[in-house]
């Protein structure tokens, strides 16, 4: 598959864009509360003060010492001193400004005013016919304004938000730093093989190393001054005990909570982006073709359905938090306006046209049963609607590039994939699908490879063996050009050759077909030999069969029978495994029948004997040296369900009875507790034994209602796996048995295969498995 230019490395403007989507999403609610919050804090601070102190605190003053200019200290003076004086003297407005304005442009002390009306004015516009000589009370005005412009200063200098955007800055200097250190060995790599440059092994080596995790460590590099200042809010929220103004600080902890919002909107954002520039352009310019025909992520198990479930969620729940966040923070509660009650014009704006409905001849109605109520004012109405506009615009931009990178991180590999299915589909073999993403479009694309891989290997195969009879032919047609004499016998030699070659196909071909036919009916019939399901339902309550074998047929089988109120169960292992080991369980299978038959109250180590000697007949063992020794191993039960014990005998085959106990190991129904007892069989096969024949130990053993019986091949414990290819060994079947037995029958043997296939990996299996477990 031919590689797409080389693109440019994105860095700068990912955190560029980032950035300005952050600010496009977080100033416009910044600017909304903000405006809300003037009224409160003009009509703390007059105004003018409040609306300075607000803007120097958002960080939009530049020197916090130029807050209040002298035209404003002025007026404050003057209005402080006019209506003391008015108070005072009885003089009115006009006459008092006028003399006041006067002497604060002559450069008057707040000190010398009041010492400057009392000259200007005559004696008949004064109250009590004389004006007292002290400026107490002019001095106390003049410095009342003063500690009202320090209290502004104070307000001002250093709020939380000048703070916070002052930390965010150098912050943000500091992210741009390290994620240009981090993304400059990827910019000269793309730059260098962008220009075909010779790229050391170092530098390939650390590309390729980080490369897919830059997605996580760009966002968190970007989004990390972001977490310190909101750290940094919340510890300023938490800890500082007085704010200047309290409006200030609910200010700050509305904006507290947008900047968590924005900063996830901006993780995701910068995660999703560079991902899908790692997935689409960078991947198959860092990893060879043989990686890239697999999948190279470290994480693995993706879905298309979470990235759907992402997009969908953020197209339709986005916008609404933005229409809803403004809403929220538009609404002004009635019990704000504290009224004790509304008018007929007031009642009509709170409740529309209900007003004239409800009460409509009521003059003034009571603000009780109204309190709950809310309303938006026309001005928060025109700031909502601008907020709304502008958060819709900035979460079109983010919904916008979300969905299109969706779009290209599902369609681009699918078109991809579909382009090479058709260049396979011409009889291109040698195309191969980038596995891009570790969901289910990567896996569908690392089949598809391996499919082409094989159909590749395969005709490759073809070609050579071809080539190779070419030659063959080329060399012979030589030799008959230089040997005329011998050309028609070479080619008759030949053509007996190629028809041998065909024959000898064509046979192979049809005996192997022969052969599976063989095998396979020998499956039927040895299944049609065991006892089916239909038989083991009528006998057995509660069971289970886990059978599987190595080959095609089994030399492992089980075996069940009733006679009168008696159960006999048995799970035997005979040699070898394929066609000769079932033989041998057909034998043992119509061997047991014949004896139960022939002998219906036989004990079960009489049925084993019996089976013994069968089987040394038919063999024809005699026990001499070199002589064969296949034989049968066994565990065989006779269950007496209506007098609660059971009979076991067992060849080399063990018997696990899982009952349960009381404190001191004894057998109790009433305790909780359970306990595993494992049951010896005698240590001789059935057949012919190297020492001398002796009979086999029948066991009685008592049970009780819900015990659990479990009779089981070597195959399940023999079998190799797990991180050191060792057996699963006797010890751990044992306890696994003993955690699960008292699931359903169903689900133990789930969990049986699953722990096995768990177990064993990819290593192949190596005799065949049988295990019965029977609840008593």
């Amino acid at each position: 598959m031919e590689l797409k230019p080389v693109p440019g490395y994105f860095g700068l403007r990912i955190y560029l864009f980032s950035t300005i989507l952050y600010f496009f999403l977080v100033i416009p609610f910044l600017i909304f509360i903000a405006f809300q919050s003037i009224p409160e804090i003009a009509e703390r601070s007059n105004w003018a003060g409040g609306a300075d102190a607000l803007a120097d605190s958002l960080g939009m003053a530049v020197d916090s010492g130029m807050v209040y200019s002298q035209a404003v200290t002025d007026s404050i003076i003057q209005e402080a001193v006019t209506r003391k004086a008015i108070a005072r003297h009885g003089i009115s407005p006009g006459t008092v400004d006028s003399i006041v304005q006067e002497a604060i442009d002559a450069g008057a002390l707040p000190v010398q005013i009041d010492s400057i009306i009392h000259e200007s004015l005559p004696s008949g516009n004064i109250r009590d016919g004389t004006i007292r000589g002290d400026t107490f009370a002019t001095d106390s005005v003049a410095g009342e304004a003063v500690q009202e412009e320090t209290d502004f200063r104070l307000f001002v200098s250093k709020g939380p938000f000048e703070r916070y955007f002052q930390l965010l800055f150098y912050l943000l200097l500091v992210s741009y730093l390290a994620g240009l250190l981090y993304n400059l060995p990827f910019k000269r790599y793309f730059k260098h093989k962008r220009k075909k440059r010779k790229i050391t092994e170092k530098l390939h080596a650390f590309c390729k190393k980080h490369l897919l995790t830059t997605p996580v460590v760009n966002s968190i590099i970007l989004t990390m001054p972001n977490v310190v200042v909101i750290l940094f809010s919340l510890i300023f929220i938490i800890v500082r005990e007085r704010y200047e103004v309290e409006v200030e600080k609910d200010l700050f902890i509305q904006f507290f909570y947008i900047t968590l919002v924005a900063t996830l909107l901006e993780f995701l954002f910068v995660y999703s982006w560079w991902k899908h520039r790692v997935h689409i352009k960078y991947i198959e310019h860092l990893f060879s073709e043989t990686e890239l025909r697999k999948q190279v992520f470290r994480r693995k198990g993706g879905k298309i359905r979470n990235r759907l479930l992402m997009s969908s969620g953020m197209t339709t729940f986005f916008p609404l938090l933005v229409v809803l966040v403004y809403l929220i923070l538009s609404i002004t509660p009635v019990k704000e306006l504290d009224l004790d009650s509304i008018s007929p014009g007031q009642r009509k704006i709170l409740i529309g046209p209900w007003a004239s409905v409800i009460n409509p001849d009521q003059k003034e109605v009571s603000l009780e049963g109204h309190e709950k109520l809310f309303y938006v004012n026309a001005v928060d109405s025109i700031i909502m609607l601008v907020g709304i506009g502008t958060g819709i615009v900035a979460s079109l931009i983010y919904l916008l590039l979300f969905i299109k990178w969706t779009n290209q991180d599902i369609t681009g590999p699918v078109k991809e994939l579909l382009a090479n299915i058709r260049s396979t589909r011409g009889g291109e073999t040698e195309h191969y699908t980038i596995v891009r993403t570790n969901d289910e479009i990567g896996e569908l694309a690392e089949g598809y490879n391996e499919m082409t891989r094989k159909i590749h290997q395969y005709l490759e195969s073809i070609s050579r063996m071809n080539r190779e009879l070419e030659q063959k032919v080329q060399d012979r047609t030589r030799e008959v050009v230089m040997q005329k004499e011998e050309i028609e016998a070479q080619k008759e030699e030949i053509e007996a050759q190629l028809d041998l070659t065909t024959k000898q196909r064509d046979t192979i071909s049809r005996q192997k077909d022969q052969i599976m036919d063989s095998i396979h009916y020998a499956e039927r019939i040895q299944s049609a030999i065991l006892p089916p399901e239909t038989y083991l339902s009528e006998i057995l309550d509660d069971y289970f069969i886990f059978f599987r074998p190595r080959d095609i047929v089994s030399g492992d089988y089980y075996w069940t029978t009733q006679r009168d109120d008696k159960l006999m169960i048995a799970v035997a292992d005979c040699t070898g495994h394929g066609v000769p080991g079932a033989f041998l369980s057909m034998l043992g299978i119509s061997y047991m029948n014949e004896i139960v038959n022939r002998n219906e109250s036989i004990r079960a180590n009489r049925i084993l004997e019996e089976l013994r000697d069968f089987v040394i007949t038919s063999l024809h063992q005699t026990g001499s040296k070199g002589e064969a020794r296949d034989g049968i191993e066994i565990s065989l039960c006779i269950i007496h369900a209506r007098d609660g014990f059971m009979e076991y005998a067992g060849a080399n085959r063990p018997l696990y009875l899982i009952t349960k106990k009381d404190k001191k190991g004894k057998k109790n129904a009433g305790n909780p507790g359970y306990e595993l007892i494992q049951i010896k069989g005698d240590r001789m096969p059935i057949g012919i034994y190297e020492q001398e024949t002796i009979p086999f130990t029948n066991h009685e053993i008592p049970f009780q209602k819900n015990d659990t019986l479990y009779l089981f091949s070597d195959g399940y414990v023999d079998q190799l796996g797990g991180p050191k290819r060792k057996t699963f060994r006797s010890k751990y079947f044992r306890k696994l048995l003993l955690e699960i037995h008292h699931h359903p029958m169903d689900v133990q043997k789930k969990i049986l295969m699953e722990k096995l296939e768990a177990w064993q990996g990819d290593v192949e299996q190596i005799d065949d498995i049988l295990v019965m477990g029977v609840k008593l």
